[in-house]
């Protein structure tokens, strides 16, 4: 087999720097898209987008630092202690947990009803059309390694919430910030038979 030599330069723009990272809400707030605090109580208070595919679509695709030709998303979600996103569903890629520090809640169930806490290195991959949510238990702020996998470029626009999170964003922040939402691509129809399938 004939190998690649990479130059340093190449390789470099390859490297995503935690301490260079900045993060996804930042991309919303500074677009003029949707207000800060109403993107961090729909995902976890910071995710930081690591590496995606070039024209991976949906809302949680602001700029990666490293794009890539694999069809995954690597995020790290950084959460204050009680911090993580709502209940959501990914119709059709795989979501997979990894602890980095602290402890991790992984609740599923269309209501959360079930749920196991993942300690530093413990994994759980979660299938697709599944509810699920993480939430930081620990003290102190903690990091979860999050990789989402598709088949293809366009599966990972397949994030949905449950409606009665739209009722709760509503009620909070505004019809407005659903309605911008809504324009981003999120969607509040999980738990919701489709008609076309």
């Amino acid at each position: 087999m004939k190998t690649v030599n990479f130059t340093f330069e190449e390789m470099n723009a390859r490297v995503a720097r935690f301490r260079d990272l900045r993060a996804q809400s930042d991309s919303h707030d500074c677009s003029g898209s949707i207000p800060k605090e109403v993107y961090e109580a729909m995902t976890a208070k910071t995710l930081y987008l690591l590496m995606s595919p070039e024209q991976q679509g949906g809302p949680m695709a602001q700029a990666p630092v490293v794009t890539t030709q694999d069809k995954m998303s690597v995020i790290i979600a950084e959460c204050p202690p009680g911090n993580g996103p709502i209940l959501h569903s990914h119709k059709i890629t795989r979501e997979t947990f990894l602890c980095l520090d602290g402890q991790f809640k992984i609740q599923w169930g269309d209501e959360g009803e079930n749920e196991l806490v993942l300690d530093p290195y413990d994994l759980v991959a979660v299938p697709p059309r599944v509810v699920r949510r993480f939430e930081n238990v620990s003290d102190k702020t903690a990091r979860l390694l999050v990789i989402v996998n598709g088949d293809s470029e366009e599966d990972f626009n397949d994030i949905e919430q449950p409606q009665i999170v739209a009722d709760e964003l509503g009620a909070e922040f505004g019809k407005d910030a659903v309605d911008k939402l809504l324009a981003l691509g999120f969607s509040f129809n999980a738990g919701i038979d489709d008609p076309l399938k």
